[in-house]
């Protein structure tokens, strides 16, 4: 009969014939602020976004101002938007509704539920929320947030 040897034991036992020391999982990750569980209940009220009637927004990770975020958009059925871009790339997902997003030089694209959008920094981009139902997007920055005006 095979005997089995508990994780823990396994675990260590490799460190040693490694040539390391037996250190346990959770001693060997380091903890960090980041590590910290955030959460947002989905009907959680948004700020209004800044010049544009008919949304909000939820911060859900990270300062805009200063590094990386996360942020939960919510745009009212038929709003639009008007042409900018942003120093930052932008990775969007679809949660609810349909966004019609432009891309200046691309085609438009409709992103619904579960659909994932990226375009590169500076891009100009401009759409609307299709009519019929809300649009709920989420938006990933990687670098500070900012928003600048465009023509086409």
């Amino acid at each position: 009969m095979r005997k089995t040897l508990p994780f823990a034991m396994m675990a260590g036992a490799l460190a040693v014939m490694a040539g390391g020391t037996a250190v346990s999982l959770a001693e060997s990750r380091p903890t960090q602020a980041a590590d910290q569980v955030i959460y947002h209940h989905h009907k959680e009220k948004g700020s209004p976004c800044e010049g544009l009637e008919g949304c909000t927004f939820v911060q859900l990770k990270g300062d805009p101002k200063t590094g990386p975020s996360e942020a939960m958009f919510t745009l009212k059925a038929g709003t639009p938007f008007s042409p900018h871009w942003h120093t930052s790339p932008e990775r969007v997902v679809g949660v609810s509704g349909v966004m019609l997003w432009h891309l200046e030089g691309r085609k438009t694209y409709r992103v619904g539920a579960g659909d994932y959008l990226y375009y590169p920094s500076k891009a100009t981009h401009w759409g609307k929320c299709a009519p019929g139902a809300d649009c709920v997007y989420y938006v990933y920055d990687s670098q500070p947030y900012d928003f600048h005006p465009a023509e086409r």
